[in-house]
């Protein structure tokens, strides 16, 4: 059996990850400041879509191994069909929140920003962008992706079953292909593409679906000289980010206008600092004794309660995200400046502590009742609970 241990380190990031996407969704408060986009090239985006597919991997390859890929692709592609319509209801939940945020306030960024004025302005070829996804409001665009990445996962375990380092080169070639051609998938009725080229992206979640397959009796022993090359690699980033901070202005615009940095299209430098990144993270508890306490602690056992249950958490805090900006952007025509800081630092706390709340509310609910004769399944029962909730975004 897989080892609990390893479940709840991966509940662990991912509640983590979860708590930065929310903080990050509140543009203006402080604490945005401190999180890992600031002292990196890559972000949050890239660390959920790897932690997705490491999810798939370890749940998924075990029952395409013992029942075949058939009914795993079924249950991929219910997958598929849950998050279009969690992301369908999260994303009409925003526009009411914007509207009636515009409609107290009259403040028209609430219904212009962020692609949402290809609803306001026309409600009817709006309204079918987002059904078709094609039309994706800013801050509500990962979910189409992750409905594609389920599409995807199928034919990744298909090939990573016959060989994982195959399913890679394949990974590798559509990656190349969406740089090299511009391949992406079509937006409508906004130009362009999508925000997140699902062609592009599919490589970070192939990543960590094979990572799966390949350690999955655990993540594998630093090797001296990759740790030096990701810390090198880390720390290189994080001077440029932060203009050697602070000591050297002007560095970071010069830098990142010679490297390739975008995020639509996983721009290269981006990837290349993920990997490093999550190398060192996944080698961390062998390097450096006290992370593993902390991961496994009081604290870490409550952000775990986040990740096993990512999408219900993911959906509250992006509907508090909304909820959030059309507060701040309703108000600040009648805020000063540091009374907007301050209550967008409230509000961020008190939504991080709504996450808890939430997680924890599911957790109760879904508790089984204890009986005596069910005392020595406990430890077994919780261990199921992981595993299956495990994949849950």
């Amino acid at each position: 059996m897989m080892d609990a241990n390893r479940i709840r380190d991966i509940d662990f990031w991912r509640g983590a990850v979860l708590i930065v996407i929310l903080v990050d969704h509140i543009p203006g408060n402080p604490l945005e400041n401190l999180t890992p986009r600031n002292f990196g090239l890559s972000d949050s985006a890239e660390a959920f879509i790897f932690l997705s597919g490491l999810s798939i991997g370890l749940i998924y390859m075990p029952r395409a191994r013992k029942y075949g890929l058939e009914p795993v692709a079924g249950g991929l592609l219910r997958r598929a069909l849950k998050l279009y319509g969690v992301h369908i209801a999260l994303t009409l939940a925003a526009l009411l929140v914007f509207g009636a945020a515009y409609w107290i306030s009259g403040v028209t960024d609430l219904i212009e920003a962020h692609g949402r004025s290809f609803v306001f302005g026309s409600p009817s070829s709006g309204l079918l962008g987002l059904a078709l996804m094609s039309l994706q409001l800013g801050y509500f665009n990962i979910l189409p992706l992750y409905v594609v990445l389920m599409l995807w996962a199928p034919v990744a375990l298909a090939i990573a079953r016959r060989d994982p380092m195959l399913a890679l080169v394949v990974s590798a070639g559509l990656y190349a292909a969406a740089r090299v051609f511009g391949l992406n998938l079509p937006n409508w009725p906004e130009a362009g593409g999508w925000f997140f080229n699902p062609i592009a992206w599919q490589l970070v979640f192939t990543l960590g679906l094979v990572a799966a397959v390949l350690w999955r009796d655990g993540p594998p022993r630093p090797t001296p000289w990759l740790v030096t090359l990701s810390l090198a690699t880390v720390a290189g980033a994080a001077l440029i980010v932060t203009n050697e901070g602070g000591l050297a202005p002007g560095l970071r615009d010069t830098a990142t206008a010679h490297l390739d940095v975008a995020k639509q299209d996983l721009g290269l430098a981006r990837l290349i600092h993920f990997i490093a990144l999550a190398y060192l993270v996944a080698t961390a508890p062998r390097l450096v004794r006290f992370i593993a306490p902390v991961i496994r602690g009081g604290f870490g056992n409550a952000v775990q309660s986040l990740g096993r249950n990512s999408l219900p958490v993911f959906a509250a805090g992006s509907l508090m995200s909304a909820c959030g900006q059309a507060a701040l952007a309703a108000t600040s025509p009648h805020a000063s400046a540091g009374i907007e800081q301050f209550g967008g630092l409230a509000y961020t706390v008190a939504a991080i502590a709504a996450l808890f709340a939430v997680a924890h509310w599911i957790e109760c609910r879904n508790a089984p009742t204890p009986s005596a004769g069910s005392a020595a399944a406990q430890p077994f029962s919780r261990v199921w609970r992981a595993l299956r909730s495990s994949y849950s975004h």
